[in-house]
């Protein structure tokens, strides 16, 4: 284990040192402000968690009569949460790599002890510095330019997407090919399955971080769009707390993934193709929806299941007016035999959406459909569906002065 973080820290650096960008002309600085005010009126034909109405999740659709938002059909909800604001500045500097590029945003989408509320929540804060970047960003195993064209603010199941606190480096690989290296520290969840039912005195189970995850991610591009493959490699590390214990026991797992994706542009570039496909073992921390990292199995020992999902979405501008996307998307786990039945163990999701430019780029309605389903490891499922009509406003400032 040590041997693998060493030779990990040697590729690190050695990207670090690779490639030092020449010095180009002294830019301005400036900073912008811009927002995306949205306004969603949903229909929810069956039923959902109430805590997550605002965003289309299929592992919070209820199963059983104990589950959140269990009960009768049809809910009309009203959200502005997916409303979303940007800062940024750029800040001139006398060295080689030019300028600091500065980035933050909030939405008001509530999670957490905050489900469910329209409160603002940190997104994204980081700083970029030639080819280096530090702050929270969406992880270099995440490809953000392969979500698709579709409103909801959650997005499909089967998709890597999560925000990590992280240092990235890249590093240009000649014409339309790249690469990147970061740092992560993303979350992870433990299902302590059958262990609550067998040992009633286990307190908790929790997650510890001890050592950062590794991602490595190549991509090449052009004028047809590009791919991308990103490699990750992580130490899950738990603490088992129990009063039967004199003190907490720490353990640990080993976690990894692949995230292959790809953006082609079809139709004189008015039509985008955009897939993916993800699978490993102890990745859920970074998939969009549903899974844990750590289980039991028959011996009430930790294992880490193995777990893959897929997108495949088309983005189509049909006239300079009126755009159209559609996206279908799975996630499946396979379930440890010391998980309960109702534990997570698949996921299939749908959106369509049509949406009309009244001002280009500015403001624009939004008509979707979407439907998901829930199956849990024992095969019990349930599905749901909802209308959503959608408004959006795009505002922008900018002020540029010399630095």
């Amino acid at each position: 284990m040590i041997k693998k973080y060493i030779l990990t820290a040697i590729i690190f650096i050695g990207f670090m040192i690779a490639g030092f960008a020449q010095k180009t002309e002294k830019p301005l600085s400036h900073f912008n402000i811009s927002a995306m005010v949205n306004a969603d009126v949903i229909y929810d034909i069956k039923q959902m968690d109430p805590a997550w109405f605002a965003g289309f999740r299929p592992s919070k659709i209820p199963v059983y009569p104990t589950d959140p938002g269990w009960g009768t059909n049809g809910h009309t909800y009203f959200s502005l949460q997916q409303s979303t604001f940007k800062f940024d500045g750029v800040i001139p500097v006398n060295h080689k790599w030019n300028k600091v590029v500065l980035h933050v945003t909030f939405d008001l989408f509530g999670t957490g002890i905050h489900a469910g509320e329209t409160v603002p929540r940190f997104r994204t804060g980081y700083g970029t510095w030639g080819p280096f970047l530090m702050g929270k960003q969406w992880s270099t195993f995440v490809d953000l330019d392969a979500f698709p064209g579709t409103w909801d603010w959650w997005g499909p199941s089967g998709m890597a997407l999560l925000p990590s606190p992280m240092i990235r480096y890249t590093a240009d690989l000649g014409v339309h090919n790249k690469m990147e290296t970061s740092l992560e520290v993303p979350g992870s969840e433990i299902d302590p399955g059958q262990l609550r039912q067998i040992d009633p005195v286990l307190v908790d189970f929790k997650t510890k971080q001890v050592l950062p995850d590794f991602v490595l991610r190549y991509t090449n591009y052009g004028d047809w769009g590009h791919f991308r493959a990103a490699v990750l490699l992580r130490q899950l590390s738990y603490e088992k707390v129990s009063i039967q214990l004199e003190k907490a026991e720490a353990h640990h797992k080993f976690g990894w993934g692949v995230n292959i994706t790809s953006v082609i542009n079809l139709f004189k570039k008015t039509g985008k193709l955009k897939l993916q496909t993800v699978f490993g073992e102890g990745y859920a921390g970074y998939n969009n929806d549903g899974g844990v990292e750590i289980a039991p199995d028959e011996n009430l020992k930790a294992t880490v299941p193995f777990q893959h999902g897929f997108v495949v979405g088309y983005d189509q501008n049909i006239t300079g007016k009126i755009k159209f996307a559609v996206t279908y998307s799975e996630t499946i786990q396979n379930n440890s035999a010391g998980q309960l039945d109702n534990a997570f163990h698949h996921s299939r999701y749908f959106v369509s959406q049509f949406v009309y430019n009244v001002i280009e780029d500015v403001f624009m309605f939004g008509l979707n459909y979407q439907w998901g389903e829930r199956i849990t490891k024992s095969l019990d499922h349930a599905d749901d569906s909802r209308i959503m009509f959608s408004a959006r406003y795009y505002f922008k400032w900018s002020s540029k002065k010399e630095y």
